[in-house]
């Protein structure tokens, strides 16, 4: 617990050295609900619920804020540390793999929190968002899930080559493809079909999905997205732990 605490607390450190990310991570989910939002001033179908624009946004901006930590500055991230030899240094000081990923899975979790507390100041003064009738709960957990999820991916990500360049390449085209076609930040069922034929292998898109549904009250049972998300999540949880490379 020691040696996480102090691996906590390093983190910490690093990332207030490199605010631009987590200033990013803040700007980048409020641009997108604004502009969203406000092209879609209307009531917008979803599942045969008709529900407020702003309810139908903020889900896939929330997760927005997790995919820009989760997947975009860890998967770089890794891919920095390891140029500059960090991992080697963990290595040396014997701390194992899973004592890392746990001290920096907890610092970006508060770094998404603390985004998505802005998130709601923002859709709460601007469009009246309201947390009134809505499940807290089975949303916030939901969002927990997708946070692993996207985590884990990340870590992945950063792992699956040794040499910085290529992991940093590598991370940042994952990044973008679930950007733009994750149903992150533009509605799955406006693309093309070939688009939606792409998009609906992504789990990200799933994770949309059921926080959509969530969030405005319906079954998150219904469809697969849940087990979908909860299997990926599985999935790369082994795999981070498994293929975590030091060198």
């Amino acid at each position: 617990m020691n040696t996480v605490n102090a691996l906590f607390e390093l983190e910490v450190k690093k990332l207030l050295r490199t605010w631009i990310i987590l200033g990013f991570g803040v700007i980048a989910p409020i641009f997108f609900l604004v502009m969203q939002t406000e092209i879609s001033n209307n009531t917008l179908e979803l599942y045969g619920m008709e529900v407020a624009a702003i309810d139908f946004t903020f889900p896939m901006f929330a997760f927005l804020s997790i995919v820009v930590l989760a997947i975009g500055n860890v998967g770089i991230g890794f891919s920095y540390m390891r140029s500059i030899y960090f991992f080697r240094r963990l290595r040396l000081a014997s701390v194992k793999s899973i004592q890392f990923i746990t001290a920096n899975f907890f610092v970006q979790f508060l770094c998404a929190l603390f985004t998505l507390i802005v998130l709601i100041a923002v859709a709460a003064t601007r469009y009246s968002l309201t947390l009134q009738g809505k499940n807290l709960l089975s949303f916030g957990l939901i969002l927990v899930l997708s946070f692993m999820m996207c985590y884990f991916i990340g870590v992945f990500i950063g792992n699956l080559t040794t040499d910085p360049k290529t992991s940093q390449t590598l991370s940042m085209a994952v990044y973008f493809v679930i950007i733009f076609l994750g149903g992150v930040t533009y509605p799955v069922e406006l693309m093309p079909d070939f688009m939606q034929s792409i998009a609906n292998i992504l789990p990200t898109t799933h994770a949309v999905k059921v926080l959509q549904i969530s969030w405005n009250g319906g079954d998150i049972w219904e469809e697969i997205h849940l087990i979908y998300i909860m299997v990926t999540t599985a999935l790369f949880a082994l795999l981070s732990v498994k293929f975590f490379k030091y060198d």
